[in-house]
């Protein structure tokens, strides 16, 4: 299942609450049953925002609520807007941090480049020299 992001509650306190895996490519929030993130106080309308996953899998938020309108990092908005990683949406006295996902990095795999090869060859003849001139100096005496 593809994750888009996750959603964070955000405790009255300001501590990181629930944490809801965004891994659909719509996001509802609202009174409704049917709502993917439910919210059950009478001030909040039955559908009252959304997330919505675009083609470029970039994140946008959309207000549904007229009455009581969704903030975004402390601002209301009437257009669709494109969120970024930790912004704080706000509905009524509740807020939400969006976060995309970190980036996978691959695993590493350790490949040698020519020239990699070439100084490991540089060192093993260095300390064949030394190891071949440390046994010369010790004949010797």
């Amino acid at each position: 299942m593809p994750r888009y992001g996750k959603i964070v509650v955000i405790k009255r306190n300001g501590t990181d609450g629930i944490v809801f895996p965004l891994t659909s490519t719509s996001c509802l929030f609202g009174r409704k049953t049917e709502c993917d993130i439910r919210m059950r106080l009478p001030w909040v309308s039955n559908e009252h925002c959304k997330i919505e996953i675009n083609e470029n899998k970039e994140a946008v938020l959309t207000n549904l609520s007229t009455v009581n309108p969704t903030q975004l990092n402390g601002v209301c908005f009437e257009q669709p807007v494109p969120l970024k990683h930790g912004d704080i949406l706000t509905i009524i006295d509740r807020s939400f941090r969006f976060e995309y996902p970190l980036p996978s990095t691959p695993k590493k795999r350790h490949s040698r480049s020519p020239e990699d090869e070439t100084l490991q060859q540089v060192a093993g003849v260095e300390l064949l020299h030394k190891q071949t001139s440390g046994s010369k100096s010790l004949g010797a005496s």
